[in-house]
């Protein structure tokens, strides 16, 4: 009996050591577990955060290419929608990004139960494992940790989406400023194939009031016309004697039978509604001070357009006197354009000479053009600008 009893007194702290045993070695396979399941969360979020820093670097990619939408209106449409594919497949790459941060929002909760379970667990045996509770804490303060990244990764999602709201804003007043582009240059295209046809007319105008000048004056020895322009030219000596500035008897005769005919072609009913001005212009040889050819030539220019725009002279009707009043302007030009001969030298006789000029309204036309488009490319180049300020 007393060997019995031995034994068995020798048996109880063999079971109590094989039983702590086994509850250490149970309690080490929960904290590998736990440890484990920690480990692989951290590994993911570690990976979506890279995924959000793409995302962002896209995002970026995506606002350099739109400043450079200014090149042309076609590269700004299909850019346009490029961006828009972009976006759509952005916006679903943070659905799906949103949708996984749920899961593992719900996997940490889980896991958060499962450690308050287990930490009932562990208090009930806290005697005993004082050590294993210490662990427990230490993962405690890892899944804060974890909680804390995962909040501040909530954080960056939201600001990532704020984002791409103001994108799609920026995208969608890009996309009105286009269509304000285009229905300007529709505008502006009409109006100029309109002046183009206008002045195809008056190219067609200028050349018949060139021939009409051509065929008059075609048989008068001391009357030149200009081919190209339908500029009149002749001679100062036949109106002015030498270094004078008074008409010569002579040169009133001469524009006594000038002057009707040349203003009876240029304020015809064919012609007259399209000539803007007449230009009288003198000129002189390079005798003599620049400044004092000029007052010469200026006097004399202004001696024929008193004697074209004298009522009492009889020589033009008042109703064609009141018109030329209104277009007739006259200009000294002194010796700055001279006439040289074959051989290089100055032709003095023809330099000193007298010429009459018009100019029709399809050179006011292309000044218009050329105002319409600079307008038109302007408001683009603010529109881009804005649009760059933007973006």
């Amino acid at each position: 009996m007393a060997r019995r009893r031995k034994r068995r007194e020798d048996e109880e702290p063999t079971y109590w050591l094989s039983y702590s045993d086994m509850m250490a070695g149970l309690l080490l396979m929960f904290v590998i577990i736990i440890s484990f399941t920690m480990m692989q969360s951290k590994m993911q979020f570690e990976q979506d955060e890279r995924e959000l820093q793409a995302q962002r670097a896209q995002l970026e990619a995506q606002q350099t290419t739109m400043s450079e939408q200014n090149t042309t209106l076609t590269e700004q449409e299909e850019r346009l929608a490029a961006q828009q594919a972009t976006l759509d497949e952005q916006k679903k790459l943070l659905a799906d990004a949103e949708s996984a941060l749920e899961e593992k929002e719900s996997t940490v909760t889980n896991q958060q139960t499962q450690l308050e379970e287990a930490q009932t667990t562990l208090a009930e045996q806290q005697s005993a494992l004082s050590e294993a509770q210490a662990a427990l804490t230490e993962q405690q303060t890892l899944l804060e940790t974890a909680q804390s990244t995962l909040a501040e990764q909530q954080t960056a999602l939201s600001e990532a989406q704020a984002a791409l709201t103001t994108q799609e804003e920026t995208v969608a007043a890009q996309q009105a400023q286009l269509e304000s582009q285009t229905a300007l240059l529709e505008t502006a295209q009409s109006q100029i194939e309109t002046q183009q046809k206008q002045m195809a007319e008056l190219v067609g105008v200028r050349k018949d009031l060139i021939e009409a000048l051509r065929e008059a004056f075609s048989g008068t020895a001391t009357v030149s016309v200009d081919s190209k322009t339908g500029s009149i030219m002749f001679e100062s000596s036949v109106l002015f004697p030498f270094n004078g500035e008074e008409l010569s008897e002579d040169g009133g005769t001469f524009l006594k039978e000038f002057l009707p005919q040349y203003f009876n072609i240029l304020l015809s009913e064919q012609f007259r509604d399209y000539v803007s001005e007449i230009i009288i212009e003198g000129h002189t040889d390079d005798t003599g001070g620049y400044l004092y050819n000029l007052e010469l030539s200026q006097k004399r220019a202004l001696a024929v357009a008193a004697f074209c725009l004298d009522e009492e002279s009889g020589v033009l009707s008042s109703d064609a006197v009141s018109v030329l009043r209104n277009i007739v302007t006259a200009n000294g030009r002194s010796y700055s354009d001279l006439i040289r001969k074959a051989d290089g030298t100055v032709d003095q006789e023809a330099s000193r000479r007298v010429v009459f000029k018009f100019r029709l309204k399809d050179e006011e036309m292309v000044d218009q053009m050329i105002e319409l488009l600079n307008g038109v490319s302007t408001s683009m180049e603010q529109t881009d600008s804005t649009a760059s300020k933007a973006s």
